[in-house]
């Protein structure tokens, strides 16, 4: 009876994950030139970004894009993401295997962004795992605006959230980049 109550179970959370709605993100869809589907569910836009200039001293209307409070989650089978925002591109990749897992990630500002600066950008990114802080950041203060920011840190089965911040001189003030990527890693 067990054993029945078991396969039943798993049997019910199969027909769960393939009843949901998957969509890939139109960078996924051009990468995949066979057509076939995502081997795992993913997530359309779980990076969103946000930019506020400062004139003068002061803050204009912040503007979001694509802002999405759903976690990207990354398994064995789908380790790589690939997201645009209408500011920036980033990409996020956990590598599994040897003693500990790794998340590397990147953010590039779209040239037409970073083509407003008038200096060197600085850059800081922290995270948190499972809603607390747990001591990982990397900065850069001397920046072009063009520089594909990147870093590394080990990562757990756990829930991230990381946040970039890049900020940079416009003629008159400062541009100010944040973007956020929520994530989860798993092993299934």
């Amino acid at each position: 009876m067990k054993s029945v109550r078991t396969l039943l179970g798993v049997g019910m959370a199969a027909l769960l994950l393939t009843a949901l709605p998957t969509t890939a993100s139109a960078a996924d869809k051009s990468d995949d030139a066979t057509g076939s589907p995502l081997r795992s569910v993913q997530v359309t836009e779980s990076q969103h970004s946000e930019i506020r200039t400062v004139v003068a001293g002061e803050s204009a209307r912040t503007q979001k894009s694509a802002t999405s409070s759903v976690t990207h989650f990354f398994t064995p089978q789908s380790p790589a993401y690939r997201g645009d925002s209408a500011y920036s591109h980033f990409t996020g990749q956990i590598h599994y295997g040897g003693s500990h897992m790794t998340f590397a990630w990147s953010n590039k500002l779209h040239a037409s962004v970073a083509a407003k600066a008038t200096g060197p950008m600085s850059e800081s990114a922290t995270a948190t795992k499972n809603g607390r802080g747990f001591g990982y950041r990397d900065s850069h203060p001397s920046l072009p605006a063009t520089y594909l920011v990147h870093s590394s840190f080990r990562v757990e089965t756990r829930h991230y959230v990381l946040t970039v911040e890049q900020q940079y001189p416009i003629v008159g003030g400062k541009k100010l980049v944040t973007t956020v990527f929520d994530f989860t890693v798993t092993l299934i």
